[in-house]
């Protein structure tokens, strides 16, 4: 995945469209567009930004990792099904992580009594 793929689909999961996207990172719209495209190439304190803005890893924006915020593209000793549902959980509302962990606590707490 190049790094304009990397980004529509950051932007994408977040609901955000270019205008707003472009407005957060303060940029042009176009500008953010031909990042997105390939047509142009995205200067290093924009990648730092972006990066920031949706909690992932500079290794992942470059597509260096799969993991969205590993430092490479070791997984950390993470299982890829571990993998997924971490990024699932990260990209989940607050709302749904907390239910997804009241869920996970009470069936540890059946599990050990």
């Amino acid at each position: 995945m190049t790094i304009g793929q990397t980004i529509t689909s950051l932007r994408n999961a977040r609901n955000l469209s270019q205008i707003e996207l472009s407005k957060i990172l303060g940029i042009k719209n176009n500008t953010l567009s031909q990042y997105e495209n390939g047509a142009r190439s995205v200067p290093d304190d924009i990648k730092l930004k972006i990066a920031t803005y949706f909690d992932v890893s500079l290794d992942f924006l470059m597509g260096r990792a799969k993991n969205k915020n590993a430092s490479s593209e070791e997984d950390a000793g993470l299982s890829a099904e571990e993998n997924e549902l971490l990024e699932l959980f990260r990209n989940a509302s607050p709302a749904l992580q907390d239910a997804a962990l009241r869920v996970l606590e009470t069936d540890q707490k059946k599990e050990s009594s």
